[in-house]
């Protein structure tokens, strides 16, 4: 059977910002629910297997309603699985398909008490397949609590695995979120826990989402030619009016195994966008391949800078801290800053002590 699928990235933006109330969360589920309708209304006719994959961009349901890591947990936090995975469940299960609801805001009290994860759900008609947690946060404008700060505190990675991978009948899906994509180490871990599809969702922002700098699509095209696997982004379709003060600038797309770009939209519009992903013609080039077979040409042995190297520290006392706020992060940001430098130049390095007015504690 041929595993030639069609695969959405759903750029939602109008109607989705913070969602600060029942009724406004209700909204958000609806529409983005109706999306979903629509994506497999649209794109199901163009591959054999029909629409097997849709992914949404990063908080783009809930958005980000406060500064306060401790007011998030408590006002508009969910818990997963809760009632909206089950929703999401429920097309799933519609429409024998695999869905990313893009990411949420997590509250977890058994892994983190007070704070909160950026966490990616992946749903297929089987249930809740995995939760993806975001292991490299955009520090400081996003504070949230990586898995890693918490292993020293005993952080059970067999209930929740750092870079989980789900096998099903479209391939192996693995996920990352965001700024994850600017660290080669997260992908090249999902490949090797058998990763053959990235699932990523963003809310990249300007300058760093748009030509000249780019790094959104450079980074993801970089992922896929050198792990070999495809990837579905998506990038938010929100306006800054919608998700002020920050300005969404990250694209969606869909890129092959040997980093063509299948499909794109543009930021700063509400869109959806589709390709075909052959599975088997992934798995064919892997295997055949002579050259630019990166995975079994790594020298790993020869790398030892991931046991030597001092860089983030885990911060174990995430586990029970009774707040953070933007500022209070970005005050550990920058002694980690302050910290690296200082001891790869081997002088002393000074970050200024400065944050925007607007993130002081209130």
């Amino acid at each position: 059977m041929t595993k030639r699928f069609s695969a959405v990235a759903m750029q939602l933006g109008n109607r989705a910002g913070n969602a600060l109330n029942k009724q406004e969360r209700k909204e958000h589920m609806d529409y983005l629910c109706d999306m979903i309708d629509w994506s497999h209304d649209i794109f199901g006719l163009w591959a054999p297997m029909g629409v097997k994959l849709i992914v949404a961009s990063e908080l783009i349901v809930y958005g980000w309603p406060s500064l306060s890591l401790r007011e998030m947990h408590d006002k508009y936090a969910i818990e997963i699985p809760g009632e909206e995975t089950q929703r999401i469940i429920d097309k799933a299960k519609e429409y024998n398909c695999y869905i990313v609801p893009g990411s949420f805001v997590e509250r977890d009290p058994e892994s983190c008490k007070h704070l909160i994860f950026n966490t990616m759900p992946l749903i297929g008609p089987e249930g809740l397949l995995f939760r993806y947690r975001k292991v490299q946060p955009w520090w400081s404008h996003e504070p949230t609590v990586s898995p890693h700060d918490l292993l020293p505190a005993g952080y059970d990675t067999k209930k929740y695995p750092l870079f989980p991978v789900a096998k099903t009948e479209i391939g192996n899906l693995g996920c990352y979120n965001c700024y994850d994509a600017s660290f080669p180490e997260v992908a090249r871990q999902l490949a090797f826990n058998g990763c053959e599809i990235f699932v990523g969702s963003t809310l990249w922002m300007d300058p760093y989402g748009r030509p000249p700098v780019d790094h959104w699509k450079t980074f993801n095209r970089c992922r896929c030619m050198e792990n070999m696997a495809y990837g579905v982004y998506a990038g938010p379709g929100a306006t800054i009016s919608k998700l002020a003060p920050y300005p969404p600038s990250g694209s969606s797309l869909i890129i092959d195994f040997e980093g063509r770009v299948l499909a794109e939209q543009p930021p700063g519009m509400e869109s959806t966008t589709m390709a075909i992903l052959d599975i088997d013609a992934l798995r064919d080039h892997r295997k055949n391949t002579r050259l630019m077979n990166f995975l079994p040409h790594l020298r790993m042995e020869a790398y030892d800078y991931f046991k030597t190297a001092k860089t983030w520290t885990s911060q174990a006392q995430f586990k029970d801290l009774d707040d953070l706020h933007f500022d209070e992060g970005d005050e550990i940001n920058r002694k980690e800053i302050n910290r690296f430098w200082s001891e790869y130049y081997n002088e002393k390095v000074e970050v200024p002590d400065w944050v925007p007015p607007g993130w002081k504690a209130r």
